[in-house]
């Protein structure tokens, strides 16, 4: 086809479905890498679930009731995140959230590909990029999450910026 010429509308649609059969092609191509990254997120995410960051409580230690027959609330019981009732809940919370979310999408991702359904389906496709695009959003915002928790957020930013070369970054504002 000329690029002068008048386009033959037949031509382009032909082009058009021709180039989406492709990209289904591609897509059914990559279906066993978008499970391994999916399988990897998800054992990321259920990590920091089962094992947050400070650990969790080996053993109860709660206050022991007093005269006033007060129940005490019980905040430090065995198995429960140390973090969870810190000073930093907020982040905690923030990292729970996010790792919940990730491990969602990485599960719901993997069921629809096992699924057998056809991924040229462009709401399928739609759905799986969706997924995949929650799912590797929300496994970093965990990461962010976990740095600040632990304090090395800081010492994290400091290396990054550390191991800029400044000859590189000097002929950028010149």
């Amino acid at each position: 086809m000329e690029i002068n010429a008048e386009a033959n509308p037949q031509e382009s649609s032909e082009w058009f479905v021709k180039y989406l059969n492709r990209q289904g092609d591609w897509l059914e191509k990559t279906r066993g890498n978008l499970m391994v990254a999916a399988t990897v997120i998800a054992g990321m995410s259920f990590q920091v679930i089962v094992n947050p960051p400070g650990g969790v409580w080996q053993s109860d230690n709660c206050p022991s009731g007093n005269q006033t027959n007060v129940v005490p609330v019980c905040k430090a019981k065995a198995g429960t995140s140390v973090l969870e009732y810190s000073s930093k809940r907020v982040l905690y919370l923030g990292m729970i959230v996010s790792s919940t979310v990730s491990f969602s999408a990485s599960m719901s991702l993997l069921l629809l590909i096992i699924s057998g359904l056809r991924l040229r389906n462009r709401m399928i496709m739609g759905i799986l990029v969706t997924f995949m695009i929650a799912a590797v959003l929300c496994i970093s915002a965990a990461f962010f999450f976990a740095m600040a928790l632990v304090g090395l957020f800081v010492l994290y930013v400091v290396v990054v910026v550390a191991l800029v070369d400044d000859d590189l970054l000097d002929g950028y504002y010149r």
